[in-house]
């Protein structure tokens, strides 16, 4: 609790005191003019060094905070008045206006978090009346309010002024993904649309566009990304049009170059034509068959897979999936720990990958051997760089004991010929253990790669979930094995013949 004002002191009457003359009353313009110069905020008499800096730095200072403490600290002193306008990238986001994400379940918070967002836009949107200020602006808000259009407007004011040069929209909902039913995700896309509808100038500029939890129609979605005249980046969470549906994308005017998907309910996704789609990530698809296929796909250079697989699934041939890729110079596939749903192949596999620089098989059930991934590496003669995890998640096997056995049909591809040269300078192994298989791994690849340089053994990735399972066990799961002092790794070094002769560097982390 703020300390209590003192009570200003009054002269004690006495006999031998006379009785002091008031002071002469300030005349009222007078007292207006003071209280005008001296702000409420904070009475400063001199600058403090910091507010001596130049703009350039204080701006530097104010972008590492968010905008509603940038916004605050704007009216500790005249000196940073004017500051916020003058902002290269200014974050509106609905969490930095909420108590708690508990908030976000009550319409009255989120309305009044809404209200001040919008005020902060006014103020941070304001012209800054230098030319050579030019804004990106990134929007967070909750689908659940009336101010979407008011901040819309703001926005597509400054866009007119030449004052914001990019965009940024995220639409999430109040109702996180794993709750949202038919109804919910048929409801927010109808909000969404409505939104586009009444903000077509705004959608017309964005640069990047993240939508959650929406069931669109097919000619609503078509039509939607069609109005992003200059989209670069589109992120569609547990997005569709409708259960197991087929959507085709042909935009040959587009400006998408980063594409991501995750958790969408479509049968099949058919790229017609993304002519300038550079990278591509898909997780968690539920089609029976093939999740998508690439028709004109000329820069596509990086592509990221993570699914596990489920019992009605079958696997797919990689050179089947990915034909139409011819630019590919980076592949990670991830199998979360789960079957591995890559169908082994021939020389086919070895068209896909003559031009991959990075591949990366993550996920891979701790179970299963590492031998057979040297197969895909054989069939990247010019891959630089190499990397697997291995990991065993004790908090999926409750649930897994009601699915059929984990199986990796290439098990069995496991020779390698010795006779093609291999240009490897980097690799990773993510969830190392100093036990034989993984030594007996890591030895293959140093006999085979001439030209390595490096090998980055890592620690198996951090997951609360088994945290929560071990702690409940008088005993732990999840306990490290990856040497941690000097002395380990020293005797890792020297299983793996690396002496103080030897050029390549193992990396412990």
């Amino acid at each position: 609790m703020p300390a209590l004002a003192k009570p200003a002191s009054r002269p004690v009457k006495t006999a031998a005191a006379p009785k002091p003359k008031p002071a002469a009353a300030k005349p009222k313009a007078a007292a207006a003019a003071a209280d005008a110069s001296h702000p409420p905020y904070f009475e400063v008499e001199d600058e403090d060094r910091l507010s001596k800096l130049p703009d350039d730095i204080l701006l530097d200072i104010l972008g590492k905070g968010n905008i509603h403490t940038c916004i605050r600290a704007s009216f500790s002193s005249t000196r940073w008045r004017h500051l916020p306008s003058l902002l290269s990238h200014i974050s509106l986001d609905i969490s930095d206006f909420l108590r708690s994400d508990y908030d976000s379940l009550y319409p009255k918070a989120i309305d009044k978090a809404m209200s001040y967002l919008n005020k902060v836009a006014r103020i941070s949107l304001a012209a800054s009346g230098s030319k050579g200020t030019l804004k990106a602006e990134s929007l967070r808000l909750l689908l659940a309010t009336s101010y979407f259009y008011d901040i819309s407007k703001i926005v597509c004011d400054a866009i007119g002024n030449g004052e914001v040069k990019s965009v940024e929209l995220a639409l999430p909902t109040v109702k996180i993904s794993l709750k949202c039913c038919e109804m919910d995700m048929v409801r927010y896309a109808k909000d969404i649309i409505c939104f586009f509808e009444a903000s077509t100038n705004l959608f017309r500029h964005l640069t990047r566009l993240f939508l959650h939890n929406a069931r669109f129609d097919e000619l609503q979605m078509h039509r939607l990304l069609n109005s992003c005249e200059q989209l670069q980046h589109l992120v569609l969470n547990n997005c569709d049009t409708g259960d197991l549906s087929v959507l085709k994308i042909d935009m040959p005017n587009s400006k998408i170059t980063y594409l991501k998907l995750f958790s969408c309910c479509f049968e099949k996704i058919e790229f017609l034509c993304l002519p300038k789609l550079s990278e591509f990530h898909y997780e968690l698809w539920y089609s029976i068959n093939s999740p998508f296929s690439f028709g004109i796909v000329p820069c596509l250079e990086k592509v990221r897979l993570v699914s596990s697989m489920g019992n009605d699934q079958s696997g797919f041939k990689l050179s089947e999936l990915l034909h139409g890729a011819n630019e590919m110079h980076a592949l990670t596939l991830d199998f979360l720990g789960d079957e591995v749903w890559m169908l082994p192949e021939g020389h086919k596999l070895h068209t896909l990958f003559n031009s991959l620089s990075k591949l990366f098989i993550h996920g891979i059930y701790a179970k299963f051997g590492l031998s057979w991934t040297l197969t895909l590496l054989e069939a990247a003669p010019f891959l630089k760089t190499f990397g697997i995890k291995v990991c065993d998640h004790v908090c999926t096997e409750k649930n897994r004991r009601l699915f059929a056995k984990r199986t990796n049909p290439w098990q069995k591809n496991n020779k390698l010929n010795r006779s093609r040269p291999l240009h490897l300078t980097r690799l990773e192994f993510g969830g190392f253990m100093a036990v034989k298989k993984h030594l007996q791994f890591v030895r293959a690849v140093m006999n085979y790669a001439s030209s390595l340089e490096t090998i980055l053994l890592e620690d198996e990735d951090h997951c609360g979930y088994c945290d929560e399972v071990s702690s409940s066990l008088a005993y732990s799961l999840t306990g490290s094995m990856l040497p941690k002092n000097k002395s380990e790794q020293d005797m890792i070094r020297n299983q793996l013949g690396v002496g103080a002769s030897c050029s390549v560097q193992i990396i412990f982390k």
